[in-house]
């Protein structure tokens, strides 16, 4: 089988460097170059960009030769590079071919490090395909094949494409913007593995869906975390992986085997060997995340400071005290999710306090609503650190952010639970530097 495919670079909108993130394909049945190409991206969370690009491809039934047609809106963010490839495959479905074509544009196509059992396959929804990539290429396998595919009523439609009896199933799905289409990809792809057989299905859930939902804070309120799980355990998940959830009280929700785990050690490692750490205090920005910054302010051997913070609604917030000496520090603020940009309106406090004007912020999740990315203009604002639990595509990366991934950490749980061997070590402060964790991704 032949597929014939260009590559899609996306950018910064206000300049920077493009970066592959995708490409236009012709099928073998479209080789006539009458039938329209079909674009493969990871822009989900960009949805009104994605449904513009598709609809203009199929409405105009855009061959692989005109498919600049499509990006001509966006071409402070989009480009399609001039030459046609070719990618060739003896057997498998096309699925399988996209997914060897996407590992081929993103880079990270050569098999890497470890051996792992036979009897396993990683499959990926269309939520963070780069990162399924990253982890299987650490794995030393391929991305298995699944077809997902968007119906004309908003509807999706999940087909297998290989065969999953007896074998054991990882399948990983941050459930990111657009969050409920992708959480029903989830829960379809659990589905239609239980319906073929697996022998086990573990849900790897990097950024959990409605974390923030786990308690009733007022009357006639749904507890939608706790909804979540109860869907994962009634299609057949068998085990479920996440990282830093919002409230730990979560993984009492579910009946089956969860593990927690923590992006703290790779986003700490980030800051090792800084020349301003000597300067430095570790800030959480509410009560809740002390023991967080605790463990920051430990391994970077750096002063701790709580800010206490008072909400009104689902935005505004406001800092109301802050406990620690901060005056002429550089603040580092920790959090976990990172969305409207809230945080950053508390951050001003601790200039009155007589903090820096050097801010840098570890988060692990970034949501990064256009809010947040405006707040990042602001030249206080240093550096923004995040991990690749959220896709952040390139349109979204602010010259301000740097991600650190988390594939390392995934593929060693993988092969730690498959395998049957202890896991314990990614829990350790320096399971970076002891694991291997801190060589570049190359994403």
């Amino acid at each position: 089988m032949k597929l014939r495919y260009r590559i899609l670079q996306t950018r910064w909108p206000h300049g920077g460097e493009w970066k592959n993130w995708g490409f236009f394909y012709e099928t073998p049945n479209s080789a006539d170059r009458c039938a329209s190409a079909v674009c493969h991206h990871n822009l989900d969370e960009l949805h009104w960009m994605v449904h513009e690009i598709d609809r203009c491809v199929t409405q105009e039934g855009l061959s692989l030769e005109n498919v600049e047609l499509a990006i001509s809106q966006y071409q402070d963010q989009c480009r399609v590079l001039p030459e046609v490839k070719a990618h060739e495959q003896e057997d498998g479905s096309i699925a399988t071919g996209v997914n060897a074509i996407e590992a081929k544009v993103l880079g990270i196509d050569s098999i890497s490090r470890t051996h792992c059992p036979e009897d396993m396959s990683v499959f990926s929804g269309r939520a963070n395909h780069p990162l399924a990539q990253a982890v299987t290429s650490r794995l030393g396998l391929k991305l298995s094949a699944v077809s997902i595919t968007p119906l004309p009523d908003t509807e999706v439609h999940v087909q297998v494409d290989e065969a999953v009896r007896r074998r054991h199933i990882f399948v990983i799905q941050p459930c990111t913007a657009p969050v409920n289409d992708h959480l029903m990809e989830l829960l379809l792809m659990i589905d239609a593995f239980r319906r073929a057989s697996a022998s086990s299905i573990t849900a790897i859930i990097p950024y959990f869906p409605y974390a923030r939902q786990e308690r009733m804070s007022r009357g006639r309120e749904a507890i939608s975390a706790r909804v979540v799980a109860s869907m994962l355990e009634t299609v057949g998940a068998d085990r479920v992986i996440y990282v830093d959830i919002h409230a730990e009280a979560t993984q009492g929700f579910f009946t089956v085997p969860v593990d927690r785990l923590e992006a703290f050690p790779i986003l700490s490692e980030y800051f090792r060997d800084k020349p301003f750490l000597e300067d430095a205090v570790v800030v959480a920005p509410d009560v809740g995340r002390t023991k967080l910054a605790a463990k920051y302010a430990q391994k970077l051997d750096v002063p701790l400071a709580v800010m206490q913070k008072r909400r009104d609604g689902f935005r505004k917030v406001q800092a109301t005290h802050i406990v620690g000496d901060v005056e002429g520090k550089i603040p580092i603020v920790i959090d976990d999710i990172i969305a409207s940009g809230s945080i950053f309106g508390e951050i001003p406090e601790l200039f009155k306090k007589g903090a820096r004007r050097e801010v840098h912020l570890a988060i692990t999740h970034p949501v990064l609503l256009p809010s947040a990315l405006e707040w990042l203009d602001e030249e206080w604002i240093s550096e923004l650190v995040v991990s690749d639990t959220i896709l952040v595509p390139p349109p979204k990366r602010h010259p301000k952010l740097e991600i650190v991934s988390v594939a390392p950490m995934l593929a060693y749980a993988i092969r730690g639970i498959q395998m049957g061997t202890s896991i314990s070590p990614l829990w350790e402060p320096e399971a970076p530097r002891k694991l291997g964790f801190s060589e570049p991704s190359g994403l």
